[in-house]
């Protein structure tokens, strides 16, 4: 008797850059489940920061080599390209993460019959990701999106969402019926035990109330909003320092300004991006989030993990990794004075302790085991619903209903 073949698995993402979110948590869960598919991830653009996690357990990466400073241009050619590596790799579905990578994903596997699911990694929220991300407002990336739109309704695509309110949102503004999505997390792979490190790794002195955030620096982030809140905890908390680790970017002007602005120079310290960033949140007091816009923040699950109270913005997704705001304390978007409170009640709670104990219980349901079973039974039911259509079987938007 010979034995079943596994599902063979493509993977297809912009790229594999270091300091993404999606790109981490996209590697841990292929090897998370290597035993259970065959699989191989190709990335479109020239980052490869992550290769070596891949390949090191014989997990192929193909590297399409296109710059991504063209990539509103190069997409066509680049499905053309993918569609080569799927007729050699021959795989049982296709699963897409990130923009590009969807798109491009969706055309090559629309073309060879293949079911294909993407990742929904951001809200639908059109009009906010207009306001704070300038290529997405500009007439390429309003062409783009129309782009997204189109090809999401050609061939057999389904909608993996990091989250009930990034899937509720993406339905509406791309006019998709909800049955063409399901809500699978990103999970994490973090033990406190296994994170090691000192203030004196990051210049912090020990005995002073240390506030920490780990974010790149866009506009979306909205660190500037973070360090207002957090000279108003100076005036209560003289000695308090703040952190930021994350690479770079397009808010430092505003970041900077906000700093010099309030006289927090030697107060407030720009870490840039660091692999090690997860230690800087285990010896923090308190991790503060000022994002007002996100998918699904992984940094936040990390920071409940690590026992650091979280003091955010209430955006949907952090209520939602909060358990409906149960396990962080939050403050109305946009409000420097509700976050400045959130960030000085998160770290003199009388009850700080107990709500950390139970932050912690709470967020291991993201742990990376549990979700890659998600995702894997999520991909699996996709390739039995193809086959079930190509003989005749299929059951429709119904059966997707009742998924």
């Amino acid at each position: 008797m010979t034995e079943e073949r596994k599902l063979r698995v493509v993977h297809v993402i912009d790229s594999l850059a270091g300091s993404g979110g999606a790109e981490n948590r996209l590697v841990d869960e292929v090897q998370a489940l290597d035993e259970r598919f065959e699989q191989v991830v190709v990335r479109l653009y020239q980052r490869d920061f992550l290769d070596d996690r891949l390949t090191d357990m014989g997990i192929p990466v193909i590297a399409l080599g296109f710059d991504s400073g063209r990539a509103g241009w190069s997409w066509p050619l680049a499905a053309v390209h993918l569609r080569r590596v799927l007729r050699r790799w021959r795989p049982d579905v296709v699963h897409t993460s990130l923009f590009s990578g969807n798109l491009v994903g969706q055309l090559a596997g629309n073309a060879l019959d293949i079911p294909v699911v993407s990742t929904f990694n951001r809200t639908g929220e059109v009009d906010l990701q207009r306001r704070l991300q300038a290529g997405v407002a500009s007439w390429k990336g309003r062409f783009m999106q129309g782009v997204g739109r189109w090809s999401a309704r050609r061939g057999d695509v389904h909608y993996r969402a990091v989250g009930d309110y990034a899937r509720a949102t993406n339905c509406a503004s791309m006019g998709l019926h909800p049955a063409m999505s399901t809500a699978v997390p990103r999970g994490i792979r973090l033990s406190p035990a296994d994170v090691d490190g000192s203030r004196a790794d990051f210049g912090i002195p020990d005995d002073v109330p240390l506030f920490a955030n780990v974010a790149r620096r866009v506009p979306e982030k909205a660190q500037h909003l973070l360090v207002e809140a957090f000279a108003t905890v100076r005036e209560k908390l003289p000695d308090a320092h703040l952190a930021i680790a994350g690479a770079p970017g397009p808010a430092d002007e505003a970041v900077r300004g906000a700093i010099s602005a309030h006289g927090l120079d030697g107060a407030v310290h720009l870490l840039g991006f660091r692999p090690d960033a997860r230690a800087l949140v285990s010896v923090a007091d308190v991790f503060g989030f000022s994002s007002l816009s996100e998918g699904s923040p992984g940094v936040i699950v990390e920071a409940l993990t690590l026992g650091a109270p979280v003091a955010s913005f209430d955006i949907p997704p952090v209520v939602e990794l909060t358990d409906g705001g149960r396990h962080g304390w939050l403050a109305p978007v946009g409000s420097v004075d509700g976050l400045a409170d959130a960030l000085l009640e998160a770290y003199g709670a009388a009850d700080r302790d107990e709500r950390v104990q139970a932050a912690r219980q709470w967020a291991e349901r993201y742990q990376l085991a549990a979700v890659a079973d998600q995702l894997g039974d999520l991909l699996e039911r996709r390739v039995t619903r193809a086959r079930a259509d190509v003989t005749g079987a299929g059951a429709g938007v119904d059966a997707e209903v009742k998924a």
